[in-house]
């Protein structure tokens, strides 16, 4: 089974680096017969997650190999829903999911640094107020 998750990742891996038309097409219809071959039994998963980019990052992974998303009436805008089968979710969409989610978060957290880096002038010290809460006598 881990073979043909290798093999997935390859092709994908093709098909984001090919120029060629007829490549990249062959390579998708390569990718759809590996995915028809190990997709088991679906489930429906209701993910979430805790922001709107990183809920649109999850969308983008399950779209990437074919697995369409929606959202019930009423429910967070950062939930999705997907019918998949475990095995894929759990080899293939969570973890490539889990590595662009820290990449977000590290870039993210970079450019808040450098914005309040600019609004501080580099100059980031923090109060810190000892004490009890409370009506003072």
């Amino acid at each position: 089974m881990d073979d043909m998750y290798d093999k997935l990742r390859k092709i994908e891996a093709l098909i984001a680096n090919t120029s060629s038309e007829g490549e990249q097409r062959a390579a998708e219809l390569a990718k759809n017969r590996i995915l028809e071959r190990i997709d088991d039994e679906t489930i429906e998963y209701r993910l979430s997650s805790a922001s709107h980019w990183q809920k649109r990052l999850l969308v983008a992974v399950c779209n990437k190999y074919g697995y369409k998303t929606y959202r019930y009436h009423r429910q967070k805008y950062t939930t999705t829903m997907t019918r998949i089968s475990p095995s894929i979710l759990n080899t293939l969409i969570w973890p490539e999911y889990e590595r662009y989610s820290a990449l977000l978060s590290e870039m993210v957290n970079d450019i808040t640094d450098g914005l309040i880096d600019k609004i501080h002038h580099g100059e980031q010290e923090e109060v810190v107020l000892s004490g009890e809460i409370g009506a003072s006598s």
